[in-house]
């Protein structure tokens, strides 16, 4: 018996040690993007995790400020060593709290001044990515020491995981930690200039709606395709997709990824894996995204499929329980991405996607904001972060904390065409639309052509606008800011008085073989200098005018229509005086022309203007010279169809030009037509003549192109001799028309 006493005393001494050796040895750590000054999801679980001795036991305490403890929580390390301890999370508020976690009773983790409130995902590429210290704002803050709220809290994630120790690698499938570590900062910290600038500017306006702190998870990259941020399971799941990608070479089987060879900007999973996997315990309140410009020429529909996978996907993978993940995004800047129809489908197709999930997806229109730039990030990259941020709170405030009930862009719901104009009625306008100034800008029509002109536009009511143009009697298509450049669009919903978001850029019936109007601003006068974008340092505001032998103004006096109109001033030093639309911008002194002016004008039938004298003298309107290549022989006189002296009568007259009849270098003895000879117009010159003594003053305003509505040949070269006097110059026009034939037959 004694001797049986003896073994079970030993035993119990052994199991004894044995579990005070566990005990001792039991080790836990919280995964990296964890830590002070953190926040978490108000109202909702709130979940840490990490890894441990299988078999340990976690325990969790949640105290407030004054050191009470107002939650406990319990987990055991699984078998392969993971833990996850959540509790439910107090309401939003200022209040720093402090956890504690311990391993089996021995503690290994302390987390100071946590707060809960609101938490926001802040994706996308470059233009989420640009940081608070490159923006326009965010420098002049950097400049005077000026840091955020303190009730602002960010979770600064790696460019680049790294998560084997090598940056230019990326893993095959999603990691569950970050390699070189992940941080939150305050708003109050220095750090703040390297937070998405775009994602600062849109917390610290929620901040303020919602008197409470907001959190941002700052996981973005620069130049990356929307497809590098879903997940393997989303896409091998959805066979059309997944397709659809294969088809372009786009999809990667599991078995070929190699992770030393990956493109981080267009490889399918690749961000997914590295960036966003590891955030998977955050709850989320909603994300904001900034995307799109590298897939800006997918064709139209395949990015609404990614976006709608994106959303669903992320709506399961952070257990957001309320129906979608709220996502408020924004349309593209103004950029010159070659073609000149990219811009404008792309933002048409991100107003299609809003109206797809209007209870989770917000989108807010951009082109309103100034295209400053530096010349070390280009066009692409405008500065002015503030206003993104700003428009994107206010989408958040509408869409997810029921403030109000517009609160994405307008954009078209309806159409009715009768006696001639297309009424547009808007959703999402607000308390109404308004025009930002006296004349809306931005509309075109067209007729079943398909040639769109630009169009006058009147607010008929709260929600409607009526398109219209007296060139186009019975219209089919009307179009909004559907431009590269589209600027000086200004039509904008309204709450409480005040301007909200811009109208969204629309199109209202897509036609076989459209021609768009792409918006040139010199034809209305108004402005001095507009906005050109490029692919290069060469964006930025250049001359709508020039002028040989005298001067310009822009004056409200010298208004046809809209809000300026052009004051030509005569120098008086030569019988001519002309004026130029600007095509072109000098690029280390070479001429080059603007990528975003359409100089097609093959598909018009006429170009008409409206002149006045100011002058006590008439002035004579001698010619409009269009140049169409770089040589000099290259140029073309469109017949004038009005009289061509303007009496000085202090009356507008309007100036009517044929562009289907065509004088080589100026010589009426020969007349061209051809749909090639005007597709690519390099320069023009409107060329009158001063009657006077001293000078002509003429105003000029409302330049307008109609359709060419005639069925024509594509040459049509005419030889008018009786319109020379003599034998060498019956001669000299009788080659002319011999070259001109030659020139539109193989143009």
């Amino acid at each position: 018996m004694k001797k049986i006493l003896c073994i079970l005393m030993t035993a119990t001494l052994l199991l004894s040690t044995a579990a005070f050796t566990f005990a001792a040895q039991a080790e836990a750590k919280l995964y990296s993007y964890y830590g002070n000054n953190m926040l978490f999801k108000q109202l909702d679980e709130a979940v840490l995790a990490g890894t441990g001795t299988p078999g340990a036991n976690i325990a969790l305490t949640l105290k407030n400020a004054t050191g009470t403890s107002i939650q406990t929580a319990n987990a055991v390390v699984a078998a392969d060593g993971t833990f996850k301890v959540s509790f439910p999370a107090p309401a939003g508020g200022y209040e720093e709290y402090t956890i504690t976690l311990s391993v089996n009773n021995k503690q290994f983790a302390a987390l100071t001044g946590v707060v809960f409130g609101e938490l926001w995902l802040a994706g996308g590429q470059s233009n989420m990515q640009m940081p608070l210290g490159q923006s326009e704002t965010g420098m002049l803050m950097q400049q005077n020491g000026i840091v955020g709220s303190a009730a602002l809290r960010f979770l600064a994630v790696p460019a680049q995981g790294g998560y084997d120790g090598n940056i230019e690698h990326y893993p095959a499938e999603p990691i569950t930690d970050y390699a070189n570590g992940a941080n939150w900062y305050k708003g109050t910290d220095e750090n703040v200039y390297g937070l998405s600038a775009v994602g600062y500017f849109f917390a610290e306006e929620m901040i303020k709606k919602l008197d409470m702190p907001v959190g941002i998870l700052n996981a973005n990259l620069g130049g990356t395709s929307i497809l590098t941020w879903l997940s393997r399971e989303t896409i091998e799941n959805t066979y059309l997709f997944r397709n659809e990608i294969a088809e372009d070479g786009r999809y990667i089987a599991l078995s070929d990824w190699k992770e030393d060879k990956v493109n981080f900007g267009s490889d399918m999973t690749c961000n997914f894996n590295d960036k966003i996997a590891p955030l998977k315990n955050f709850r989320l309140s909603g994300m904001i995204w900034y995307q799109g410009e590298t897939d800006i020429s997918w064709p139209n529909g395949r990015y609404n499929r990614a976006f709608d996978l994106l959303q669903k996907s992320y709506t399961e993978y952070f257990n957001y329980n309320d129906g979608l993940l709220p996502i408020v995004y924004t349309q593209l800047a103004s950029y010159s991405y070659g073609d000149l129809n990219l811009l404008q489908d792309k933002n048409d197709e991100f107003a299609f996607m809003q109206t797809l999930q209007p209870d989770s997806r917000a989108v807010t229109s951009i082109y309103d904001v100034p295209l400053t730039y530096l010349d070390t990030t280009h066009a692409i990259h405008p500065i002015c972060k503030q206003e993104v941020g700003e428009k994107m709170a206010f989408a958040a405030y509408g869409l997810v904390y029921d403030a109000y009930d517009s609160y994405t862009a307008p954009y078209k719901e309806k159409i009715s065409i009768k006696d001639g104009s297309i009424y547009v009625t808007l959703a999402n306008v607000g308390d109404g639309l308004v025009v930002d100034g006296d004349t809306i800008y931005g509309f075109a029509v067209c007729g079943e052509d398909g040639i769109y002109v630009a169009a006058d536009a009147q607010i008929v009511n709260a929600n409607t606008v009526r398109v219209y143009s007296e060139s186009v009697k019975n219209p089919v298509s009307a179009t909004y800011a559907f431009s590269q450049t589209n600027c000086n669009a200004n039509l904008f919903a309204t709450l409480n008085g005040e301007k909200t978001l811009a109208v969204s850029p629309f199109i209202t019936n897509r036609t076989k073989n459209t021609k768009f109007w792409h918006n040139d601003a010199w034809t209305n006068c108004d402005y001095s200098e507009f906005w050109h974008c490029h692919a290069n340092e060469f964006s930025g505001f250049y001359n709508t005018w020039n002028a040989s032998k005298a001067t310009l103004k822009f004056k409200a006096t010298s208004a046809y229509s809209g809000e300026k109109g052009l004051l030509v001033c005569a120098d008086g030093t030569a019988d001519t005086f002309s004026i130029s639309p600007n095509f072109t911008y000098n690029e280390n002194g070479k001429q080059q022309k603007f990528h975003d002016i359409d100089t097609d004008w093959s598909r018009y039938g006429t170009l008409s203007f409206k002149v006045r004298v100011e002058s006590s003298e008439a002035v004579r309107f001698d010619e409009l010279r269009i140049e169409t290549g770089n040589s000099s022989c290259d140029w073309y006189t469109a017949k004038n169809m009005d009289d061509a002296t303007i009496p000085a009568d202090g009356e507008w007259h309007t100036v009517t030009l044929d562009l289907n009849t065509l004088y080589p270098q100026g010589n009426k003895a020969t007349s061209t037509y051809s749909h090639n000879v005007l597709n690519d117009v390099k320069n023009v010159t409107f060329t009158f003549a001063d009657l006077g003594a001293a000078g002509a003053d003429i105003s000029v305003d409302d330049f307008r192109f109609t359709a060419d509505g005639e069925e024509r040949e594509d040459v049509n070269v005419q030889l008018n001799l009786k319109n020379e006097s003599n034998f060498f110059a019956k001669i000299k026009a009788f080659f002319m028309t011999i070259i001109s034939w030659f020139k539109a037959l193989f143009s």
